[in-house]
């Protein structure tokens, strides 16, 4: 009988030992969770040239165009051909409170040619929109 109560009272010590492990293991899983950022994916993949100037935009664009290696063009997610960038942005600057904050970014694959992003920005100068950037990744070991 000394035997058997070794061994439960050995099981219930077993099982305690891993409320300690158990909520370590959450409180990780809670930072984690709050400490991550989660951001937008792009509706293609996308690799942006690269550069030496390591600057941040501080806010998020009004509208964002994604030009993939084959020639596609997003506008805000949405598939758009070069024809419908204009009205797009024009209709979207036109409901906008402060006129002085509207940009543009375009977020261009590296592989992608100047030739192909050119008419991009001939239907966003058209639009009568000039705050525009060009979204680039940091060169690594350039610093």
């Amino acid at each position: 009988m000394k035997i058997a109560d070794k061994f439960a009272v050995k099981n219930k010590t077993d099982d305690d030992a891993m409320v300690p492990l158990i909520n370590v293991v959450f409180l990780m899983l809670v930072f984690f969770m709050v400490a991550g950022q989660i951001r937008k994916a792009d509706p293609i993949p996308v690799i942006p040239p690269s550069s030496i100037n390591d600057h941040k935009a501080a806010t998020d664009p009004n509208v964002l165009i994604v030009v993939g290696g084959n020639k596609q063009i997003y506008l805000n997610d949405k598939l758009a051909t070069l024809e419908t960038i204009k009205p797009a942005l024009e209709s979207q600057f036109k409901g906008v409170e402060d006129k002085e904050k509207f940009w543009v970014q375009i977020k261009a694959d590296g592989l992608v040619p100047v030739e192909t992003l050119r008419p991009i920005f001939n239907e966003i100068r058209a639009s009568g929109l000039t705050k525009v950037s060009l979204a680039t990744q940091l060169q690594r070991g350039s610093k």
